[in-house]
Order: structure tokens, then C-alpha cells, then sequence
């Protein structure tokens, strides 16, 4: 093994670059900083090591261990939280593990004769991203749930986080369909974690979050026969803050209760100010996402038709639409999300699960939409609040899988985020205050939204500064997660900003406290 100091930009961007700079320490180095300004490593790790094997991910957790270095797990693609940068660390990258492998009639390790043999299954090599991923699946005419971002891993806290996916409606979550994972623990050993061995870990990696209890070397999942797919698009516009397009907004999330039932997916986008090409300022409204399986494309007509005319009805302007049918729903990746990830912007998240009860109160939408709307401050072109529907049927079906994701999401309905960003110029103390607002303001606002006893935040897409993070990210089940994480790292080689046991370190993980 060999540690490469001076690490090459490829193995140490980050898609946020916030999570480069070190603000405790007055540390950044943003490119489009003058020269002037006191350039410092940030967060950024010292050390990389671009594993090639998972012989190589072993040597390189076996030498943090013996050096008492901290590590730092890097996949690809964006990590709101920051969990794959630290400072002053030893970075393992495994974005170069990219092997492939359909099988037929699976069978996972030490396989004792009970429960299902899958007929069909994807192994996926520690690197292997998204997009990747769907070109590989198209090929075969298979179909795995994956997210719907170009460049995130599939293996990494992606799947590890529990994996929301337009295709979960139909086959559940990504971690519902893990088998079995292929892991190096803290002492660096390579080991098989499923059903039949390591079964305490196998519950742990899926839904306990990514680089915590060890680092993930490949994952297989169930499979299926690429399945067609009903796709759609709309959009539309209203005068800027007017009173109709928050009425069209409330529309829509009354919506979601019926057409989330019914097996659709959709992610749309609420621009209140909104610039066109021509500087017209608006308030604009999106929305895309598809039916899995076996829709056809007059029965998604028929359920679509009453919201795109409600819709043009109150905010006064027709929405554009457009229904496509497509034979295999590897082709809609590839096709819809074939452009790279957006990088090199500062951003945070705030986000809340919704669950149906609350979806289908007579005043859940409203008091949904009021609380939007009342969030004013830095709303703009580049930050969108997002309403995601990618639970469904099949989510909450799948309540008798026993695994350490969250509760709620066997309950949920909507993700709805919130985004901030800022340019690279802006100081430590205006970004602090950006982030002061959306942890201690804005996301509370949503907080008071559902109060379901149990509820709780998606671990890979919430507030960085979550500080009820154990019950909004795993509930209930952070109990045992932890008891597992004393087992299996019992000296804290692997920990993550807001992670299971984290609480024991200071917030970049370099000392006890």
C-alpha cells in the first residue's frame, strides 16, 4: 500500500465544497478565492489512498488502526452532512472498485436451506455509481431500485442510509432489497454480512448509515426483469408570490395521498421567485416522475388530468405536460438523468418526513403549504424546495423486514427539503448565521408540521447540524445500533459527522470528549 500526500484534486473534491473548508479553523481554499486570501487544507484529508482492491481498503483500515489516524470513507457523488471528508485524515477512496455481476438463482453465503432463493440478483463493487449502474442494468435487461442521481454510489451511504427510489413503490426500499454485504470491519478483516452470518452487522448496514461500521466493499440485491415504466413531466407558472400559486401548491399536495397509493413517484420543485429567460419574475412549479410496472399510459392520463387542469385552473396559465411510456425503465435513468451532478456549490439541507396520516388530514396540506410559503429568506433560482414521493405500497408493506432504518418511513408519505446555499466569497460568520437560521428556525417550522410521536429526518439528506440527530435519524432503533457499533468498532476507527457514536467525539471526530 502506498499513501499518497499531496492529494490529487480527483480524490479530494467535493461535490458541497463547504465541506472543504474547516470554519473552526478559519480554513479554505475555494478557486475563485483571490490570491490574497490565507489558503488552508480545510477539511480536505492529507492522506488518499485510491483502493483498488479490497485488499487494499483492509491494508489502508489496518494502518489507520495501528497509526491512530483518523479515517475518512469516500464513495462519489455529494454527501450533504460531510461524512466523507475530515480533517487532518487518512481518506480511503473506492470509487475505482467498479465490477459488475447479475446472477441467476442466488444464493448468499452459508445459505442454510431456509428462506427464498432469488431467482435473480446484481452485485455491485464498492464504486460502481448510479448512473453506471443503470447502463450496466439496460444491457441486461434487468432492473435493482437505485436513486435518481447521476453520480451518487449505490453502494455507499446511499444504500447504507436506506435508498428512497422512484422504484420503491413497486420493490420496496434499496436496503428492503439487500442480501448480503461484503465488509471490512475495524480490525481489517474482509467479511460476508447477511441473513445467515455476521446477522447483527447485516441488520446495521442496512439503514445505519454509510462509513460507520466499516467500509462496504460490494452489496447484492434482488432483482427483477426491467419492468416498463410511465413517465411524466409538467410545469407551470403564477404571478411572483401571488396568492394562486401557493393555492395550486396546496393542490398539489392534496394530491399526493391518491397518487401515491395508486404506485406513482415524484419529486417536484417549488420556485416562489423565479427568473425566466426573458427577467421576468415569476413563481414556478415542477414536477417530474413515472408509475413503475405494469401502468399504461391511459390509466396515468386519466389519473394526471384532474391535477394538471386544477392546477391551470388556479393559477390561471395552462401547465405543460407531457406522458411518455417507456418499455424498460433502465432507459428513463439514462435518459432523464444522463447529465453530471451539479458541483461546486455550498449547500446545506433541512428536510422532514410526512407521513400519510398526516397527508390526509383535512388540514395537512394547508398547514404544509402555509409553513412553505412562510419560508421567505433566500429563496431563489438555485434553491428549490423539494417535495419528494418515493415511498409507496411496497414501503409500507414491507413493515415486517426488521433492519435499523427508521420507523416513519414505514409511515411516510413526503420528504420535503429545504436548500441554502452561498457563494465561496461569503464569510465564515454569514455562513454560520445561514446555518444558525435553518437549524434553530426553519427546520422546527417543520418539525411542528407532524408530530407523530416517532418522527424523524432521512439521515443522507438533513440538517448537518441535526441536534436531536439520534431520534430524527434512526428513532427507536438507535439503541441497538449502537450496542452493534461497540461490538464491531469498539474503539470509534470509523466515525461520521452525526453517526452512530459519534456522540462520543468532538464534531470533526479527532477527539474524545
Amino acid at each position: 500500500m502506498t499513501l499518497k500526500s499531496a492529494v490529487r484534486e480527483k480524490d479530494a473534491a467535493l461535490i458541497n465544497t463547504n465541506w472543504e473548508s474547516w470554519p473552526e479553523q478559519n480554513q479554505s481554499c475555494y478557486l475563485n478565492n483571490i490570491r490574497l486570501v490565507p489558503c488552508g487544507q480545510g477539511r480536505v484529508s492529507l492522506y488518499s489512498l485510491e483502493a483498488k482492491t479490497p485488499r487494499d481498503i483492509q491494508a489502508g483500515v489496518r494502518f489507520a488502526r495501528i497509526h491512530n489516524l483518523r479515517l475518512a470513507i469516500r464513495n462519489t457523488s455529494h454527501s450533504y452532512q460531510g461524512r466523507s471528508a475530515a480533517p487532518e485524515s487518512l481518506q480511503i477512496n473506492t470509487h475505482s472498485i467498479k465490477n459488475m455481476t447479475v446472477h441467476k438463482n442466488f444464493r448468499p453465503s452459508c445459505y442454510d436451506g431456509t428462506g427464498k432463493i432469488e431467482p435473480l440478483a446484481v452485485t455491485l463493487d464498492a464504486g460502481v455509481q448510479l448512473y453506471e449502474m443503470y447502463e450496466f442494468l439496460q444491457s441486461r435487461s434487468v432492473m435493482v431500485v437505485g436513486g435518481s442521481s447521476h453520480g451518487v454510489g449505490a453502494v455507499g451511504g446511499y444504500i447504507q442510509g436506506g435508498g428512497h427510489s422512484m422504484f420503491a413503490g413497486l420493490l420496496g426500499m434499496a436496503y428492503d432489497n439487500a442480501l448480503e454485504f461484503k465488509v471490512v470491519v475495524a480490525d481489517g478483516r474482509h467479511l460476508i454480512a447477511n441473513s445467515y452470518q455476521n446477522s447483527d452487522l447485516f441488520w446495521a448496514l442496512r439503514g445505519g448509515g454509510g462509513g460507520t461500521f466499516g467500509v462496504v466493499t460490494s452489496v447484492t440485491v434482488k432483482a427483477i426483469p426491467d419492468p416498463p415504466l410511465v413517465e411524466f413531466l409538467f410545469s407551470g407558472q403564477a404571478p411572483l408570490g401571488s396568492d394562486a400559486y401557493w393555492y395550486a401548491v396546496e393542490y398539489l399536495n392534496s394530491f399526493i395521498p391518491e397518487f401515491n397509493e395508486a404506485g406513482g413517484s415524484m419529486y417536484y420543485y417549488l420556485n416562489p421567485d423565479f427568473t425566466t429567460p426573458s427577467g421576468k419574475r415569476v413563481s414556478k412549479l415542477d414536477a417530474l416522475g413515472g408509475f413503475a410496472g405494469n401502468k399504461r399510459k391511459a390509466e396515468v392520463e386519466s389519473l394526471m388530468k384532474p391535477l394538471i387542469d386544477r392546477l391551470g385552473n388556479l393559477t390561471g396559465q395552462p401547465f405543460l405536460q407531457n406522458i411518455t411510456y417507456v418499455p424498460k425503465s433502465a432507459s428513463f435513468y439514462t435518459t432523464q438523468f444522463e447529465n453530471p451532478d451539479q458541483v461546486g456549490t455550498p449547500t446545506i439541507l433541512g428536510s422532514r418526513l410526512l407521513t400519510r396520516e398526516f397527508m390526509k388530514c383535512a388540514d395537512g396540506p394547508k398547514n404544509l403549504t402555509d409553513t412553505l410559503r412562510s419560508m421567505k429568506v433566500f429563496l431563489g433560482d438555485s434553491n428549490p424546495i423539494q417535495g419528494i414521493v418515493t415511498v409507496g405500497p411496497q414501503v409500507w408493506a414491507n413493515s415486517d423486514i426488521d433492519s435499523a432504518l427508521h420507523p416513519i418511513w414505514r409511515e411516510t408519505q413526503l420528504h420535503v427539503i429545504i436548500k441554502r446555499t452561498w457563494k465561496d466569497t461569503t464569510p465564515f460568520n454569514q455562513q454560520a448565521a445561514l446555518q444558525k437560521s435553518l437549524t434553530e428556525k426553519e427546520v422546527p417550522l417543520l418539525k411542528k408540521l407532524d408530530t407523530t410521536p416517532q418522527g424523524g429526518s432521512y439521515l443522507n439528506e438533513a440538517d448537518a447540524y441535526e441536534p436531536n440527530w439520534k431520534e430524527s435519524f434512526w428513532g427507536s432503533n438507535y439503541r441497538r445500533l449502537y450496542q452493534i457499533k461497540q461490538k464491531w468498532d469498539p474503539e470509534g476507527l470509523f466515525i461520521v459527522r452525526t453517526g452512530v457514536g459519534s456522540e462520543h467525539w468532538d464534531g470533526e471526530g479527532l477527539c474524545r470528549k
